[in-house]
């Protein structure tokens, strides 16, 4: 079995630039954001002067601003999540907005208790970008990288867009 989280325990990957604007331009996030792993600042930088983005929060362990210490309602969450703390994130994600988009491995969404976490909270998985790796130092796991939507109340089909 292959871990999700990179070799070695370092969850500092940081989301290329262009994919970051790319992801934000796919979803269109509105209102207040949040980014809880902002690292460099590529989704910040994607949100900022987007048509419809009121304002955005962000935090960064580094920086001493722990996402789980975060506790304001937002309108979006746009990360790349810690993998190796992805049900953690997911959890309290939900706990503060009604849309969420994770950039993650696909297979990260079907474990069952992740599955089973987004039930109970009344959460939906409403489309998956699937999009290429990118290069190295980026992990190269085999696995298929997608930016994926999850929103509260949704329960219709989940769409799956390739970019």
């Amino acid at each position: 079995m292959r871990p999700l989280a990179p070799k070695g325990g370092n969850d500092r990957v940081y989301t290329p630039p262009e994919l970051a604007y790319r992801i934000v331009g796919h979803f269109k996030p509105s209102g207040i954001c949040l980014e809880p792993c902002s690292g460099k600042g590529a989704f910040c930088e994607a949100l900022q002067g987007r048509i419809g983005v009121s304002f955005i929060h962000e935090c960064e362990i580094d920086d001493d601003i722990d996402f789980f210490g975060f506790n304001t309602k937002v309108d979006w969450i746009v990360t790349n999540p810690p993998w190796s703390q992805f049900r953690q994130f997911l959890k309290h994600s939900m706990e503060l907005s009604d849309n969420i988009v994770f950039l993650s491995l696909m297979n990260a969404w079907f474990m069952k208790a992740r599955v089973r976490d987004m039930k109970q909270a009344g959460f939906g998985l409403k489309e998956a970008l699937f999009l290429e790796t990118p290069p190295k130092p980026w992990p190269q796991t085999g696995f298929q990288l997608a930016a994926v939507h999850i929103q509260r109340g949704y329960s219709g089909d989940m769409k799956i867009t390739h970019q």
